[in-house]
């Protein structure tokens, strides 16, 4: 009998143990994590901007953006535990001082093995905003990285030697990028294929080219396939010949005909 009760008691501490673990949950969490800062989204914008838009920065729109990057930071890692009870510093990583490009990205939340990639941009008000936002060729390792992807923009008023937020912009990722004038696609760069913001007017009225995540990446791969077609067609004729030949060779292997038997 007592070597039964011990048993017990083993079998209870190692499945207090294999619990502890909480995995499946800790997954499930990014979900439920990105799904409340949905909602609160407009909150965050809002705390954030009334935190940063007292200070004044000091430099010109080419180093500023790191102040902002860290000022933005700074923020969330107080104001999201505040608003989301299942966030704690330990739930944060923002890389180490100094090292910004060993960062996966500028704030990740980390939940368990999942995480949510949280990207800064800062803008002056002064101009439309340009900043890159992934190229095509990155986009579908990153899509696998993270979870989910929220950007914290910022717009800041650039007139004299001072810099000072006048607006913090918090929403899906996706929901930031425009749309191209050349096809029915987001907008990018055509040399490298970063894909580029939306206006102004739309940050301030809320809304987004894309209605869903899926229509997004529907969006992304028409512009992708779209910009593949004009670099070939622009840089056809500058190939050498072999390339040439051995484009030829590898576009007939693929459009070739199956013989009949």
């Amino acid at each position: 009998m007592r070597q039964t009760a011990n048993n017990r008691v083993w079998l209870a501490v190692l499945l207090a143990v294999l619990c502890s673990f909480g995995v499946p949950a800790a997954e499930f969490g990014a979900d439920v994590i990105a799904s409340r800062l949905d909602v609160l989204k407009t909150n965050i914008a809002a705390e954030l901007t009334a935190r940063m838009s007292t200070n004044v920065v000091r430099g010109n729109y080419t180093t500023v953006w790191r102040q902002f990057e860290d000022a933005a930071i700074a923020g969330l890692e107080d104001i999201l535990p505040r608003l989301i009870s299942d966030l704690s510093a330990t739930n944060f990583d923002a890389g180490s001082a100094g090292r910004e490009k060993n960062r996966l990205a500028d704030l990740a939340i980390v939940c368990g093995t999942n995480r949510i990639e949280v990207s800064v941009k800062a803008s002056r008000s002064s101009s439309q905003p340009e900043n890159d936002m992934g190229t095509f060729r990155d986009h579908p390792s990153r899509a696998k990285l993270f979870t989910a992807s929220f950007t914290v923009w910022v717009r800041y008023e650039d007139s004299g030697k001072t810099l000072r937020a006048n607006r913090i912009f918090f929403d899906r990722t996706w929901r930031f990028v425009g749309r191209s004038s050349l096809v029915d696609g987001v907008k990018y760069r055509k040399k490298d294929g970063n894909m580029r913001p939306k206006p102004w007017v739309m940050f301030d009225s809320g809304q987004s080219f894309w209605k869903t995540d899926d229509e997004f990446q529907s969006a992304v791969k028409r512009a992708e396939t779209f910009r593949a077609n004009e670099l070939v067609k622009e840089y056809l004729n500058d190939l050498s010949e072999d390339d040439q030949r051995i484009l030829h060779e590898k576009l007939h292997e693929k459009f070739e005909k199956p013989a009949k038997p």
